[in-house]
């Protein structure tokens, strides 16, 4: 219980060098079994920020993705009424299976509305005549941008979605739920024109 409230005082009180200090020490399977235990915390001491919770997640805190997702979408799908209605909510919203879900969802619909862009559109810059990566960069340059921001070993959920979604509308190869986040925007970026990944420096 010391390193349950250790690790959730540091991410509650955005201390965050401490938990990343404190994770790699303590053994996977005591952080499996005090997992949800780890996560109701962090969001109980949040003072209102549930940036502990997002680090805990975004850090892949217990060393494996499937476990970490899980987690979060047990409690995300908890009806204990202990559990804080917003870890709760932000959870559903952000990291549970739900939101992955919504994130393709999400992928799907930014997709169609392109396509309807480049057909129909009736802007001066006709899309359709723009070289390739440029097409490309209009239309997932600000999801790649969003993803950089978020940082972390992982992607929330929603984000997550809405990256196997990208992946799938620009390359033959299969994505699915077991894909993980940096995979996905290596794969992105491999797509987007390399000046607007890497700017030149001005003097």
């Amino acid at each position: 219980m010391e390193l349950c409230l250790a690790l959730t005082a540091a991410t509650s009180s955005c201390q965050v060098h401490i938990a990343a200090y404190l994770l790699p020490h303590v053994p996977q399977q005591v952080l499996g079994a005090l997992s949800v235990e780890i996560l109701k915390a962090a969001g109980e001491r949040s003072g209102g920020s549930l940036d502990g919770v997002a680090f805990l997640l975004q850090s892949d805190f217990l060393g494996d993705p499937a476990a970490t997702y899980a987690v979060a979408d047990i409690i995300a799908k908890s009806e204990d009424e202990a559990v804080a209605p917003e870890l709760k909510t932000f959870l559903r919203d952000h990291w549970s299976e739900g939101a992955y879900m919504e994130g393709l969802r999400l992928g799907q619909e930014h997709y169609m509305n392109l396509v309807r862009i480049i057909k129909w559109g009736e802007s001066p810059i006709c899309l359709r005549d723009l070289p390739a990566p440029l097409t490309v960069a209009i239309a997932y340059l600000p999801l790649y941008r969003e993803c950089v921001k978020a940082g972390g070993c992982l992607f929330s959920q929603r984000l997550r979605g809405q990256l196997v979604e990208a992946a799938r509308r620009l390359g033959d190869r299969v994505f699915d739920e077991v894909t993980h986040g940096r995979e996905l925007v290596v794969f992105l970026e491999n797509h987007l024109p390399n000046f607007l990944l890497h700017p030149p420096r001005t003097a």
